[in-house]
């Protein structure tokens, strides 16, 4: 396999990179490849968004685990590696997010700028994946396939907020979760048994997520939570 020439800090220590794939087997390999590179570190990896997004904020407390870029897979339960990119670039303006997936990446390039990643490439090419981790971590922009470059980090994390806060970040564990049980096709009833709560306070939490996600009904709330959190 060709091998990328490796780049380390400025004071000589690896960089320390985050991982996030639904599929198991893809995110051992990439952890036990990526971390068997002399300069790359892998400081956390996480099978979903929410468990990534807690992740984030566990590992920026501190100094030895915060990661130099995020690798994040794009379909994921519960939350997209599209919506996580957003919820994360709302709160950070200098890590890059790179998106890694099974598909054509071409369809999906202007999703991945909008929700504020700094790349998206091909599972299955891992010298063009190290190669490109890299150029993020030099401060070097990744282009798209119309030539033009993904925003630096810095550039997306200040449209993003003049855009607002993504519906995600405003919506609480408990609307989140009986969202995605919403999507799942379940009635309020069969909601309200799986997670304890009372019908009453299921109603109440979907009314709380239909309005953060701008939805006159139940319905339309589901079809736009299903388009933030997959793809």
């Amino acid at each position: 396999m060709e091998q990328v020439e490796p780049v380390f800090k400025g004071n000589g220590d690896p960089w320390n990179i985050a991982l996030v794939d639904n599929d198991s087997i893809v995110l051992d390999y990439l952890a036990s490849y990526l971390g068997s590179l002399p300069q790359f570190n892998i400081c956390w990896s996480m099978q979903g968004g929410h468990d990534a997004v807690n992740a984030y904020h566990r590992s920026i407390i501190s100094a030895t685990n915060a990661p130099d870029l995020i690798i994040t897979d794009l379909s994921m339960r519960g939350m997209s590696g599209f919506e996580l990119s957003a919820t994360i670039r709302f709160e950070d303006d200098h890590t890059p997010i790179l998106g890694f997936t099974s598909y054509m990446t071409q369809p999906y390039e202007v999703d991945a700028v909008k929700n504020g990643m700094q790349g998206l490439l091909l599972k299955g090419e891992i010298v063009p994946l190290v190669s490109a981790m890299q150029q993020l971590l030099m401060g070097e922009p990744i282009h798209r396939s119309n030539g033009d470059q993904y925003e630096t980090p810095q550039k997306a994390y200040l449209r993003l907020h003049r855009q607002g806060k993504p519906a995600v970040i405003n919506m609480s564990p408990n609307e989140q979760r009986v969202m995605e049980l919403c999507a799942q096709g379940l009635s309020t009833r069969a909601i309200a048994h799986i997670t304890g709560d009372s019908e009453s306070t299921v109603k109440t939490y979907i009314s709380r997520a239909m309005k953060k996600l701008n939805a006159s009904s139940r319905a339309e709330a589901v079809a736009k939570w299903s388009q933030k959190t997959k793809f």
